[in-house]
């Protein structure tokens, strides 16, 4: 059955409605939109306690969603070429617990990003002109800039930032030369002063050493609390023909899933606005079965146009012949549980990244979601194991990838990060104006905690950007050895440099 979403809202508040047709939805139905701009407000939204991997979720756990599914089976939601916009800084769609999903034909948009942009309209030795977009309010108080979004329904602030203080992850856009940058657009200025409603004047003891017509982008990269779109727990999810002017938080993150599909996705800013996502666009953790992604478009994000990764714990205790517990160690890993019964587990030496012979089965789990950590009870015999010397790693939760016919242009980082052990291929991509490598493959137990080894990768039939276009770096405490990634085969790609 087709469910006309109008029958449920307008369009100028449709957050009520859309949780009451989510309610209602039936295996087999279709929800769609017809063709216009639908207002999704944090005031109405859902608000969930979620851990969200890859952000600040121990700190900032409270979560709001502009359309939340949970437990769903054989739906489809069709947006009907509609745009979805955001207002507040909340995940614009989750699917959760979902099986047999479609979400096609349809835009997101923030109302207000919050990567903030200034631009340079003119400059001097001491002084620069700097405009900003029209939906990007701020305020200037006590020579200090600060960006916030209102409520039209309480007047409160849905947030607030301080780009002086909080804002220190900037990002240069050049046309299509994107960078990072230590520069600071406020954060030297002698005076700031508001001279219309959307531009600014900073004077400096000497100007900061940007251009006329670049735009400077800051970003509240050390809280994110939150991300663009989420998949949790799902499995054979597709999503087609979607445009992201922006994601708030972090990206389009999926964690625990199995068998997902992007196509023709086009991840691109809105028209007065150069940044489409907060940092990644699309980022997959602890996944399994596929992840295949096509014929897509990433322009202009924040940080890595793809990452694709597993999760390194680290060993914390040894309980008993068969059960050790575990720990997340990054701060912003874990809040999921990443083991179930069944699954195969692969234990690696911390120093250098060397394998331990086997698989260990696990039999049950304990999980401490609050604390990060998980005791594991394993059906075979453990070896000998010291602590914090070896991190394991979940293979049942490793995809196969294929990631073919993209454009990837205009980042500031890498274009895609990808590690798995099963078949992967990247093939008849494009990449230009990156400022990292094209493609990084790591497996790393020092820092980030992603795992892990490749072991059959093809990259063919790609047109490279630069010089070294691919690197292969794994991350050990002390040295990895020479055989962590293996049975890698480039051939048949074009460089062509910027």
């Amino acid at each position: 059955m087709i469910i006309d979403i109008t029958k449920y809202c307008t369009a100028s508040n449709a957050s009520i409605g859309v949780i009451q047709a989510v309610r209602e939805i039936q295996s087999g139905d279709t929800l769609y939109f017809p063709e216009n701009v639908y207002h999704f407000y944090k005031d109405y939204s859902i608000h969930k306690v979620y851990h969200m991997t890859n952000t600040d979720s121990f700190v900032k756990p409270d979560k709001y969603f502009g359309i939340l599914i949970e437990d769903k089976e054989n739906i489809t939601i069709d947006g009907g070429g509609s745009v979805f916009v955001i207002h507040g800084d909340m995940c614009a769609l989750s699917l959760i617990r979902c099986k047999n999903i479609k979400l096609k034909n349809f835009t997101v948009r923030y109302n207000s990003p919050t990567n903030f942009e200034m631009t340079v309209k003119e400059k001097s030795l001491f002084k620069i002109k700097y405009e900003i977009p029209d939906n990007s309010t701020f305020y200037v108080k006590d020579n200090k800039i600060t960006f916030f979004e209102q409520s039209p329904f309480t007047k409160k602030n849905y947030y607030e930032y301080t780009g002086n203080k909080e804002c220190y992850c900037n990002v240069i856009h050049r046309g299509d030369e994107v960078f990072r940058t230590q520069l600071s657009p406020v954060k030297t200025a002698l005076k700031i002063k508001r001279t219309a409603q959307n531009e600014v004047v900073c004077t400096y003891p000497v100007a900061p050493a940007l251009k006329v017509g670049d735009t400077i982008a800051m970003s509240r990269n050390w809280c994110r609390d939150n991300c663009g779109l989420f998949f949790w727990e799902c499995c054979d999810i597709a999503s087609e023909n979607i445009t992201v002017n922006y994601m708030h938080g972090f990206g389009w993150l999926s964690q625990m899933c199995e068998n997902l599909s992007f196509d023709k996705i086009s991840f691109v800013p809105a028209k007065g606005y150069h940044v489409s996502s907060f940092a990644d666009c699309i980022h997959v953790c602890g996944c399994k079965g596929y992840v295949n992604i096509t014929d897509c478009l990433f322009t202009h994000p924040h940080d890595d146009g793809i990452n694709i990764h597993g999760a390194f714990l680290r060993l914390k205790n040894i309980i008993d012949i068969h059960t050790a517990e575990f720990e997340f160690v990054h701060k912003q890993q874990g809040g999921y549980k990443a083991f179930f019964p069944g699954n195969k587990v692969k234990l690696y030496r911390t120093k250098d990244l060397s394998e331990l012979d086997g698989l260990y089965t696990v039999e049950s789990t304990e999980d401490d979601i609050e604390g990060k950590t998980v005791k594991i009870k394993f059906k075979e015999t453990l070896p000998p194991l010291q602590k914090t010397l070896f991190v394991c790693e979940n293979v049942t939760y490793n995809p196969e990838v294929k990631i073919s016919g993209c454009t990837f242009k205009a980042i500031p980082t890498r274009g895609i990060l990808c590690t798995t052990d099963r078949k992967s291929e990247i093939c008849d991509n494009n990449f230009k104006s990156l400022k990292m490598p094209d493609i990084f493959i790591s497996c790393d137990c020092r820092d980030w905690y992603e795992s892990g080894p490749c072991r059959n990768m093809k990259i063919h039939n790609n047109m490279f950007s630069q010089k070294n276009p691919v690197v292969l770096k794994p991350i050990a405490v002390v040295r990895p050895v020479a055989n962590v990634h293996k049975n890698i085969e480039i051939y048949d790609n074009e460089i062509k440099e910027n």
